[in-house]
C-alpha cells in the first residue's frame, strides 16, 4: 500500500473566474510545463496511485493539457480534476481521450454564461461513460441550501427528470447518486486559511497522513489548502519526495498532529481541522 492516498498538483494557479468563495492567489500565474510535470509524476509515482489537478487555478485553461493527461495515461497514475465547469464542453474531447477517473465540477461557481448550466450536463453525460461526475454545491451554510443553491438544485432536477425519492435524498443526505456514474456532493462553505484568522492549538488534520500538495512552481504543502504555499515543505523539481518527508518541520507537523496538535502557526489559524473532533 502506498503512503498517500492522493496527491494534489496544481498544474496552474490561473484562473478564468473571480468567486467570492475563493480568494485569487497573490502568486506569480504560471503554468507547470509537461516536462516538469513529468518529472513531478516520476517522483511521486510511487507514493501513490491518485492525483488530483487542483490546489487553486482551473486545470482545463492549461495548454498542454493533452500532453500532461498522456503522461498520467502512461503511467497508469489515476486523475481526478476539479474544475469551475465553464470549458467542460470546449475541452470535451481531450477529456474523452484520457483515462480520467473522477472530474469534481464547482457548480456553485459564479459566472454570467448563459448556457452553462446546459452545457456542463450534456457535457457530463458524454463523459460519463467512462468517468465519475461529481457535481458540488460546496456554498451551504448551517447545512441548509441558500436561494441561489436552491436554483442550482431545481436545474438538477428538471434536467435529469428526478424522481421525488431521490429530490428528498438531495436535500436529506450528504452524497446522492444522480444518474450512472453521476453524485451529487453537499458542504458547507469553508474558510481558506490564512495568517489573520483566530488561532486555536487543537485539532487534526489529514495534511501529510493521506495526502500533500505541490504547486505550480514545485513547492511541496501539507494540504490542499495552504493555497498560498506559506507552510513550504521544499521544493519538488529539486528534491525528493523522501528528503521533503524527513525535515524538521514536516515531522514537527505530523507528530503535532499525531497528539491533536497543530504545530505551525498557520494550521493553528486553519478551521478545517475543527472538522475532525
Amino acid at each position: 500500500m502506498k503512503k498517500f492516498k492522493k496527491i494534489y498538483i496544481e498544474i496552474t494557479n490561473a484562473c478564468n473566474l473571480s468567486c467570492s468563495f475563493c480568494p485569487k492567489t497573490k502568486r506569480k500565474i504560471e503554468y507547470m510545463s509537461p516536462n516538469n510535470f513529468k518529472d513531478v509524476i516520476s517522483k511521486i509515482k510511487d507514493y501513490t496511485d491518485y492525483i488530483y489537478l487542483h490546489v487553486k487555478g482551473e486545470p482545463l485553461l492549461h495548454p498542454n493539457l493533452d500532453e500532461i493527461l498522456s503522461i498520467c495515461d502512461k503511467e497508469n497514475i489515476k486523475v481526478q480534476i476539479t474544475t469551475n465547469g465553464t470549458l467542460l464542453k470546449e475541452k470535451k474531447e481531450i477529456l474523452l481521450k484520457h483515462n480520467i477517473r473522477q472530474i469534481n465540477i464547482s457548480l456553485h461557481s459564479e459566472n454570467d454564461i448563459p448556457t452553462y448550466f446546459e452545457d456542463v450536463f450534456n457535457t457530463c453525460n458524454d463523459l460519463s461513460k467512462n468517468t465519475y461526475i461529481c457535481y458540488r454545491i460546496w456554498t451551504m451554510k448551517d447545512n441548509k441550501f441558500s436561494k441561489e443553491s436552491t436554483s442550482i438544485v431545481n436545474k438538477i432536477i428538471d434536467y435529469y427528470k428526478l424522481s421525488p425519492d431521490i429530490v428528498d435524498k438531495i436535500y436529506t443526505k450528504k452524497d446522492i447518486t444522480i444518474s450512472k456514474n453521476i453524485f451529487l456532493s453537499k458542504s458547507n462553505i469553508f474558510d481558506w486559511p490564512d495568517q489573520e484568522g483566530e488561532e486555536s492549538t487543537d485539532g487534526f488534520c489529514l495534511g501529510l497522513d493521506t495526502h500533500i500538495g505541490i504547486l505550480v512552481d514545485g513547492t511541496v504543502i501539507p494540504c490542499c489548502l495552504d493555497g498560498e504555499g506559506i507552510i513550504n515543505l521544499g521544493n519538488i523539481f529539486t528534491e525528493s519526495v523522501e528528503e521533503i518527508l524527513n525535515k524538521e518541520l514536516t515531522k514537527s507537523i505530523i507528530d503535532g498532529f499525531k497528539n491533536n496538535k497543530a504545530y505551525h502557526p498557520l494550521c493553528k489559524k486553519c478551521t478545517y481541522k475543527n472538522k475532525f473532533k
